[in-house]
């Protein structure tokens, strides 16, 4: 996993693929959460086959190419998950311990 990001009860992450049914190694996926409420489902997106498809780029042997996920970056969750479940417990960002204090401003 190179990156993940959350927000109240959803999550973000991607990864570089390692093994996988879907895509070839090295490739970058991206997947994304939604804990669901009461009463509703938790949610899925991923990356492979609907992020980023131009159906007129089209490689040498006629296959259709498929561009990576960028880092930090997945669609919506845009179906619900049929068995299992997601918990996101969000955190803020800290802040870097090289990173200088703001200035205050004075009037």
């Amino acid at each position: 996993m190179d990156c993940l990001v959350t927000s109240g009860r959803t999550a973000t992450l991607t990864a570089v693929v390692t093994k996988s049914n879907v895509e070839e190694p090295g490739a970058r996926l991206g997947i994304s959460v939604q804990q669901g409420g009461k009463g509703e489902p938790d949610r899925l997106g991923f990356s492979w086959g609907v992020v980023n498809v131009d159906p007129e780029n089209i490689d040498e042997n006629g296959q259709l190419v498929r561009p990576q996920a960028g880092s930090c970056m997945a669609p919506a969750p845009f179906t619900t998950v049929i068995k299992g479940g997601y918990k996101v417990i969000h955190a803020e960002i800290t802040k870097s311990p090289t990173q200088p204090e703001p200035t205050p401003h004075h009037s």
